[in-house]
Formats: structure tokens, C-alpha cells, sequence
């Protein structure tokens, strides 16, 4: 047996992406850097015991807390620290500057690149939400964002939930605009933490391909295309499946403790997102890796290392979970019930099927598509936006691997089958008993492509750890076979998607980037070790990807909104007059503009049904149909003098409805509404009841008379 060395890691050197992991000197390792000091009185070779499909000396660890990981920690708290207090964000608050030009410079707030028309949830929708919270001290209750306690579930608010919601913390240490920087600073450092982490332990510390698989996840046009909507769930499944692992194989009692605190935590967190379509799928794929580790590093000896600390410690995790969630159940539970109770979203159920294959492979040729230009079958350009997908090349790569070296990795297997049930839920569908049981019945096939995404971006990280760790037969007739086949799904794919765009791609537009997919797929052949294959392959990946850096602007601030004209009208009436109601007739785009303000408005986008509104517009709910639901609220001027105080409540759209009445109906007057803003000049008998305050433009702020 070979002499012990003093102060040895007993780990491997860090593979590069390029290299696989060369095997250490068969030397018993003293311990292992992220776990220095191993369990009472267990044997080293015990604690070296390598995972079922390792190079057979590889020692078993956890994270390698190296330099190389302590400098990209150090990079990320800098880039978060910088991007908050500059007041960096990436999104389009500055279409403000074109929807109601107010004679300010059309680049007000804006730093680099265009806003984007199509973001409209997030300037025209959250934005305003998140400043009509602030502008009224952050409560819990707010009727311009919806009934019962919209508010708690998507905007800041003083309440104990936002204790899990990390991304709102900013709100309460900073000032608004450094609050709404924060955000999305943390959703950027918190996906590339998570996934690089979880990768961390997928790929057993290869440095480079783990930071390589967490900036794929972020810069997909899945992420960048939906303003980073999915990262704070990617970073939420990587450190869940890092506090899991831990809790279960670590050695120290300091770390099953804080790994189980962090799981109970990480845990709310992630429920407490609170949108299905994109839990349901991703919970699958984290079990999928969760039971896939676990079987690929089964060690008994080391699971059951101080059992009774992580017996005690699990039994805590479930505790604190179970506390914080049943807290918030019991006081969120009306506001639950009410979303529940709604036509949209709380009465969707699905059953698959209604997806369009062209999708799965649209990623390839991307660089055709923007906001602007796109096939007008698919929607629009976030409905589009996916992740790059080799699950058809990765899938039966596998099987020929298998065939050849009878070794197995249960996490490619199980992020296998999880990929095959998605394609399945998207084209084929489920029998309703099952869409019910497995709750993929809450998640709408074009919602579950961005979880199906992420799950094929994480089995071609770790296939690619695969082929660097599995010694593998060069077979020249194989690979040669292997070619012809990736050539074959490419130009299937490419064909797929002229025909499905309706003519939107020619050949001539795709055949560049068919043939840079060829040559990414062939290197996934398992049949052949080309140099550099690792390398070549993420360099390829992220030059692709590099160009969507440019989807998003680079804003500062929220001047758009807190300078506007109309906005600082609106808010010096308030601070003469804070209790009053006011209402927009007419454009969708003021409410949303005014909704900043933090008035309490009728109109605009409402979370939840306000009732106590609507039950004066309609007592006997004879239009409940149309307003139940997550909305955008438009008021209009309709006067019939047969029938006087008429009320008409449509939907116009699918998560919108239209409230047509006299502008100087009694039912205003019971509500307390003492405002209402036009969008354009009104008729003398509509503001018969009410005097003008203000014109800005052809907007006109008019007062109703006592």
C-alpha cells in the first residue's frame, strides 16, 4: 500500500471540460476537502467508497469548496451588489416613452437595446403592481391588484411569507428602484448558483462544465425571452437537490443541520412561487435527479453515518416545513380559495396534446426569429422561446453506451424518462384520470416546454460528464452509422419546422445552423473520443447563445413611470385626496400606468376579483362569468336612457372583461369613486356629473361632483 501523504484532499484534480477526470494515485486519501474531518472511527477506505459508475478509484465527495468555486462566489456576490445599487434591470419599463409620450426623450431610462412591446406583463403588468405596493407602505390588502390578499402572493407585502421570497427583500432594506433591481439581480446570481451547484455534484466537481450548464440554463431564450421568469424555480430545484444530498451523505453534524434548515427553507421557497404549470414538470425532473444520485452513489455505510443527527435533522426540515406552510395556509387560505374558485386560473385543467412538434426543435434556428418576425402559428415570441433540446441524439446514444459497456447512470436514465413523459403530455396527452392524479392536468402543454427545456438542457450536461468518465469502444462503423443518423434527425428537424412555420424559414435561412447542429450532435456520438470533444461543445453552445444576451435592454430605474406626466398628476390629486376611488374610461394602457400610483382603481389588471367592487356593479352576479378570473379590467362610457344605470360586463378577450356604464352612475358614487380619467375628449353627457381638474395631452382628469 502506498504511504499516506500529510494534509492530502484525497479528491481528484477538478476536471477540465475538455479533459476527463484523470484517476488519482491508488493512495488512501486522508479525508475529503468538503468533508475534513469524516466520521467517528470510519475506516478511509469507507469515506473513499466510489459511486456505482465512477472509475472505480475515484473517491466519493461532496462540493470541492476550491479556489476556482470561491472566486466564482465572489464574481456573482459582486455582479449582484453592482447590478442593485446601479439600479440595474432588463426590463422594458421604457415603452412607457412611446405607449403615452409625455414629450420626455423616447430613451428615458434606457440604457442599451430596444424595449420589448411583447413584455407587457412585466412593465405593464408586475411593475405597476410592485410600485402601487410600495406607494402604500407594502400591505397585505390591496384592491388595485385584487381581492382578499392578492397582494401576499405576487408583490412585496409585510407579511411573514416574504420571508421565502427573497427576491422581494430588497423592497424592505432599499428605496423602490435599487427594490425592483434587486429582483431580478437576485433571480440571475440565484439560477447560475443553483444550477452551477447542483451540476456541481451531477458531474462530481468538473469546475468548468458545471458553470457551463448553469449559464446555458440562463442565457436560453427560455430564461432571457421570459425576463428571467424561470430562474428563480432553476435556482430553487439545484439548491434543493444540493440541501437534499447533504442532509443525506454528508459526515459532519454542522452540515446535516444546515442543510436541513436550508431544505425546509429552499422548499418554501419553491412553493410558495406558486405557479404549477411550471412546478408540476420541474418536480418531477428534481425527483428524477434526486433518486438518480442516490442510486448511482448508494453507500450505505456513509448514508447511515450519524443517523440520529439526520434522522433528528430530516424530522426538523419537516417540522419547519410543515409550520411555515400551514401558517400560510390557515391565514392565505380565503385568497386561495377565491383563486381557486375563479374561471381562469382556478378551473384550468388540461389533459395534453396540444403542443406542435415544430417547437421541440425551433431553438436551432432562433437567430431567424424576434419579437417582430416570427411564424405567425406560434403565437408570439415568448410563447416560442424554448431551450436547446439533443434528448433525440442523447436518448439512444445511451442505449448504444449501455450496449457496449453494460454501465448504467441512474440520473441520465430517470431525466430520460421524465424528457419521453413530456414529450408525450405535449403531443399525445393523458387520460384524464392521469393528467389528474400526476397534476399535469395544471400545466398547459405550452407552459410545460419551458420545465421540458430545462430538463433537456440538464440531461446534456450530465451526459456530457457521461462520456467523460466511461471507457467506451472507438468503433469506426458505429460512429459512421452515428453520423448518418444525426444527419437524418437534423434535416427532419429542420423540414419540421419550414413546413410547421408555414413558410416563415426557406432552406436557405437554415441550412447554416442545421449544419452547426450536425456537427454539435456528432459530437455526442458515443462511439468516438474526439479531443477536445467537451470543449468544443460548450464553446459552440455558448457562442450560440451569446447573441441573446441582446433580447432584453439594459434599463436603469423606473423613470419612465415615476417621471411621467400622467403619473405625477395622478399622484398629487392623491396626496390631496387619499381615500378616494378613481376609474380610467377607456385605454388599458392608462389603468396600467395610473395602477403605479398606488389610487385605488377600478380599472387595470386585478389578480383576484375585488368583491366587494364587483357585488355593487352586478348584486346578483348574473355576469360572474366574465369577471371571475385573473383580468385586465377595461371601463367604457355606455348611456341608454331606457334603461338608466345599466351596467354591461363582457368577456372582450380571454383574461380580460369590459365594463360598459355612465360614467355618472350612483354605483360609482356608492363606491367612492370621486375620479375618473379619459383617454380622449368626453361627451358632455358623459362628465354631466363632474368637472375637469386636468388635461394632459388629450388625457382629461375630471372630478365627480359632491
Amino acid at each position: 500500500m502506498s504511504k499516506k501523504r500529510k494534509g492530502s484532499s484525497g479528491g481528484p484534480a477538478t476536471p477540465s471540460p475538455s479533459r476527463p477526470a484523470q484517476p488519482p494515485l491508488p493512495v488512501q486519501p486522508a479525508g475529503l476537502r468538503s468533508e475534513p474531518n469524516g466520521p467517528a472511527n470510519e475506516p478511509a477506505a469507507a469515506q473513499a467508497r466510489p459511486a456505482a459508475l465512477s472509475d472505480g478509484s475515484a473517491p466519493f465527495e461532496l462540493i470541492r469548496f476550491d479556489k476556482r468555486l470561491k472566486w466564482y462566489l465572489g464574481v456573482c456576490a459582486a455582479l449582484f451588489v453592482l447590478l442593485t445599487l446601479a439600479k440595474i434591470h432588463p426590463v422594458s419599463v421604457a415603452m412607457w416613452n412611446q405607449l403615452i409620450p409625455d414629450g420626455s426623450s423616447p430613451k428615458r431610462g434606457l440604457i442599451s437595446g430596444e424595449p420589448r412591446q411583447i413584455r407587457m406583463d412585466d412593465y405593464a403588468v408586475s411593475t405597476p403592481w410592485l410600485l402601487s405596493q410600495v406607494n402604500n407602505g407594502l400591505p397585505d390588502q390591496n384592491e388595485t391588484i385584487g381581492g382578499e390578499k392578492a397582494p401576499v402572493l405576487v408583490a412585496p407585502a409585510k407579511h411573514f411569507s416574504q420571508l421565502f421570497k427573497p427576491q422581494n427583500w430588497g423592497f424592505f432594506l432599499l428605496d423602490a428602484e435599487r427594490g425592483y433591481a434587486w429582483t431580478y439581480s437576485f433571480f440571475i446570481v440565484f439560477a447560475l448558483l443553483g444550477a452551477s451547484f447542483m451540476f456541481l455534484l451531477l458531474t462530481r466537481n468538473n469546475f468548468w462544465l458545471s458553470v457551463f450548464g448553469g449559464v446555458w440554463l440562463l442565457l436560453s431564450s427560455g430564461t432571457q425571452s421570459w425576463v428571467y421568469g424561470p430562474a428563480v424555480m432553476i435556482g430553487a430545484v439545484g439548491f434543493i437537490f444540493v440541501a437534499a444530498m447533504y442532509l443525506l451523505y454528508s459526515t459532519r453534524w454542522q452540515s446535516i443541520l444546515i442543510s436541513a434548515v436550508a431544505l425546509a427553507w429552499l422548499m418554501m421557497v419553491y412553493a410558495l412561487i406558486l405557479y404549477p404549470p411550471y412546478q408540476v414538470p420541474l418536480s418531477y425532473v428534481l425527483l428524477a435527479i434526486l433518486v438518480g444520485y442516490v442510486l448511482n452513489n448508494f453507500d450505505a455505510r456513509r448514508m447511515l453515518t450519524a443517523w440520529p443527527v439526520k434522522a433528528g435533522s430530516a424530522a426538523m426540515t419537516l417540522v419547519l416545513l410543515g409550520a411555515a406552510f400551514l401558517t400560510f395556509y390557515q391565514d392565505i387560505k380565503p385568497t386561495l380559495d377565491a383563486i381557486m374558485g375563479t374561471v381562469y386560473p382556478g378551473k384550468r385543467s388540461e389533459l395534453g396534446g396540444t403542443g406542435f412538434i415544430g417547437n421541440w426543435f425551433s431553438e436551432y434556428f432562433s437567430w431567424q426569429m424576434n419579437d417582430r418576425q416570427f411564424p405567425a402559428k406560434w403565437l408570439n415570441s415568448c410563447e416560442l422561446a424554448h431551450y436547446l433540446t439533443f434528448a433525440p441524439i442523447i436518448i439512444p446514444a445511451m442505449a448504444v453506451s449501455f450496449w457496449q459497456t453494460r454501465r448504467i447512470d441512474w440520473v441520465l436514465v430517470l431525466l430520460s424518462v421524465v424528457v419521453l413523459i413530456g414529450y408525450v403530455w405535449i403531443e399525445i396527452g393523458f387520460p384524464e384520470w392521469l393528467a389528474k392524479l400526476s397534476l399535469w392536468s395544471m400545466s398547459p402543454t405550452r407552459r410545460t416546454q419551458v420545465p421540458f427545456g430545462i430538463a433537456n438542457v440538464m440531461l446534456t450536461v450530465v451526459y456530457l460528464y457521461f462520456l467523460s468518465r466511461v471507457d467506451r469502444r472507438e468503433k469506426a462503423l458505429y460512429t459512421a452509422i452515428g453520423f448518418v443518423a444525426v444527419v437524418g434527425f437534423m434535416v427532419y428537424a429542420t423540414q419540421l419546422n419550414i413546413t410547421d412555420s408555414d413558410g416563415f424559414f426557406k432552406w436557405r435561412q437554415v441550412f447554416v445552423p442545421m449544419l452547426f447542429f450536425i456537427g454539435m450532435g456528432v459530437l455526442l456520438l458515443p462511439t468516438w473520443k474526439p479531443a477536445y470533444r467537451t470543449a468544443i461543445f460548450c464553446i459552440g453552445i455558448l457562442l450560440f447563445l451569446l447573441p441573446n444576451l441582446r433580447m432584453n435592454p439594459v434599463a436603469k430605474g423606473l423613470s419612465p413611470i415615476t417621471d411621467h406626466a400622467l403619473y405625477r398628476a395622478v399622484k398629487d390629486i392623491q396626496q390631496r385626496d387619499p381615500a378616494a376611488r378613481w376609474v380610467v374610461n377607456g385605454s388599458q394602457y392608462i389603468s396600467y400606468l395610473v395602477t403605479a400610483t398606488g389610487v385605488k382603481l377600478l380599472s387595470g389588471v386585478k389578480y383576484i376579483p375585488a368583491r366587494n367592487i364587483t357585488q355593487v356593479l352586478d348584486p346578483q352576479m348574473k355576469r360572474d362569468s366574465a369577471y371571475n378570473r385573473y383580468a385586465h379590467t377595461v371601463y367604457n362610457s355606455y348611456i341608454d336612457p331606457q334603461k338608466p344605470d345599466s351596467v354591461i360586463m363582457i368577456n372582450n378577450f380571454e383574461d380580460g372583461y369590459l365594463v360598459a356604464m355612465d360614467p355618472c352612475s350612483p354605483r360609482f358614487k356608492k363606491l367612492g369613486v370621486k375620479y375618473v380619467i379619459f383617454d380622449k375628449q368626453p361627451q358632455p353627457v358623459e362628465i354631466r356629473c363632474m368637472k375637469e381638474i386636468s388635461a394632459l395631452g388629450g388625457i382629461h382628469i375630471y372630478q365627480i361632483n359632491d
